[in-house]
């Protein structure tokens, strides 16, 4: 038995072939090296990417999508001496949009077959050593670092958002354009009369809306089927691609309507009137959400040391620097610890 990290317990998982228990597989499972993917998306801080690259590199491959917006030339040549593998099919993102899932599925078609896949931006940076990682990841094999809440019966003030239809959302208007407001407007002028279902039908299925981060890890089996899900299950992507954030929402739902993962994976249930902060849905990543994502400095390091998370973000060159130095030359013990924010089944 192992524990798990709301401190349930799992079985061990054990292979078959042909109905039959496969020594082989399950030796090679447990005793090979883990393989993993850290996928990154990035837009900007070609100088940072390149830090986090180089402290990644030697822990698992780096696959690197850039926002098809920006040129990508300066990231390729800023990382012209690393070993990341930018993907060849680039997205126009666009956030909060549906194209962001579509970047989140690239990266996975590009990685996998693997043991364990990373979702980061390129303004992330490790707090734990390498070996700190694969080691955790080793004692905890099987278990998905993606943390979600249902959004079924939850209060208004929660689930407004995602009840509200996000058409035009996936052209790339920029805010304050007149087309951006229009998409705006169209949006609150159809509220009181359309009301997005939070559970629904799709190809076959019924759905529950799971809400999250975009920053998790999970495993190679669970992001096979989220790919698979995602190429073979169009009805439930047209749910998706007028929702609000569906790159919080989509590999959620899949995972948390799907019983052989939704027991690997952490799910928070808050009681009625009780809000969790976005913060405490990144399981692995430490942030500090305000009108706008605060910026990490040196003084930030007690805070990010008492999380114990692996990852820290947001991380600016010419603002962090002094922060990635130190982390660079010391590193912080891994402490991984969620059960003082997560609410359990």
């Amino acid at each position: 038995m192992s524990e798990c990290l709301n401190g349930s317990q799992k079985t061990e998982c054990v292979c078959f072939f042909e109905g039959k228990p496969c020594i082989i597989e399950a030796f090679f499972r447990i005793f090979a090296p883990m393989k993993i993917a850290f996928l990154i998306s990035a837009f900007t801080d070609a100088p940072h990417l390149k830090l986090l690259v180089e402290a990644l590199q030697d822990v698992g491959e780096v696959f690197i999508h850039i926002d098809a917006n920006v040129s990508e030339e300066p990231f390729r040549s800023a990382l012209a001496t690393t070993r990341a593998r930018f993907i060849e099919h680039r997205v126009k993102v666009m956030w909060g949009s549906y194209r962001q899932v579509e970047f989140q599925m690239e990266l996975i078609r590009a990685a996998l077959p693997c043991d364990y896949l990373f979702m980061l931006s390129g303004q992330d940076y490790p707090v734990w050593k390498g070996k700190q990682i694969v080691k955790y990841l080793e004692e905890h094999r099987g278990e998905n670092f993606l943390q979600a809440m249902s959004l079924i019966g939850r209060p208004r003030e929660d689930t407004r958002e995602y009840t509200r239809y996000r058409f035009l959302n996936n052209y790339v208007w920029h805010y304050g354009t007149w087309k951006s407001r229009m998409r705006v407007a169209l949006r609150h002028v159809l509220e009181p009369f359309l009301k997005k279902p939070l559970e629904f039908s799709a190809d076959g299925r019924r759905w529950q809306l799971y809400k999250g981060s975009d920053y998790f890890a999970i495993t190679g089996e669970l992001a096979a089927y989220v790919l698979k899900t995602y190429d073979e299950s169009p009805a439930l992507c047209r749910y998706f691609k007028n929702s609000f954030a569906p790159s919080e929402t989509f590999v959620h739902t899949i995972a948390f309507n799907t019983p052989e993962f939704a027991s690997k994976c952490i799910l928070s249930n808050p009681p009625l009137g009780e809000r969790i902060p976005l913060e405490e849905l990144t399981p692995l990543t430490y942030i500090v959400y305000d009108r706008k994502i605060h910026e990490l400095t040196l003084h930030d390091l007690p805070a990010i040391k008492a999380s114990g998370k692996m990852f820290c973000r947001k991380c600016v060159t010419g603002v962090s620097d002094e922060l990635i130095n130190k982390l660079l030359n010391d590193g912080l013990a891994g402490c991984l610890s969620l059960t003082n924010n997560v609410h359990t089944r």
